[in-house]
């Protein structure tokens, strides 16, 4: 049963619809942390935000933002492999150590030891990268299970332009689609 104020074919933005003034300063928040300054390409806060829906087992966000990856030239198997195998996935090694820390912070973030902290250290990131990885996950996991709840999910029309959508406009483009 989904909200009744939802059509049956719900995608985020109508959502959002909904809250306009809610959403509006967490799009804010959602454009900062995907699309901000960092350390972490946009792709690979893409790639972490797929990772993270993979482990979560929430098809929408995964299916919508493994297309980002995609568009942003990554590998659209690398959460998929990571998710199976983080040792033996193709992705850059250096990036590993964060994807085994938001793996534990998704998983049971109380398991989370200065252990693997040093783990992403040594592989050469700092305090923000890190935090950045971090907020990544924790932004993907209340998304997943906000959509999984009230039963969002996206067809195959809605998919083929939302990596292009999301690489060109963004995060704010899903508020302003809402409420136009």
């Amino acid at each position: 049963m989904r909200l009744k104020s939802l059509p049956d074919d719900a995608k985020v933005y109508d959502l959002f619809a909904r809250r306009p003034a809610t959403f509006q300063p967490f799009v804010d928040v959602c454009e900062k942390i995907m699309r901000g300054p960092s350390s972490l390409t946009a792709g690979q806060r893409e790639l972490i935000g797929t990772f993270v829906s993979a482990l979560n087992q929430c098809p929408y966000c995964h299916d919508v933002h493994n297309e980002a990856v995609k568009a942003h030239g990554l590998d659209a198997e690398l959460a998929k492999q990571a998710k199976e195998d983080l040792d033996s996935a193709a992705i850059d090694p250096r990036l590993k150590p964060l994807f085994a820390l938001v793996r534990k912070s998704t998983e049971s973030a109380w398991r989370v030891t200065d252990a693997d902290f040093d783990a992403a250290y040594e592989a050469g990131w700092d305090d923000d990268a890190i935090q950045d990885a971090v907020l990544v996950a924790c932004l993907f996991n209340f998304m997943n299970r906000l959509v999984s709840t009230l039963g969002i999910e996206a067809d195959a029309d809605y998919l083929s332009g939302a990596g292009s959508r999301l690489r060109d406009e963004g995060y704010a483009g899903s508020l302003e689609q809402a409420i136009e």
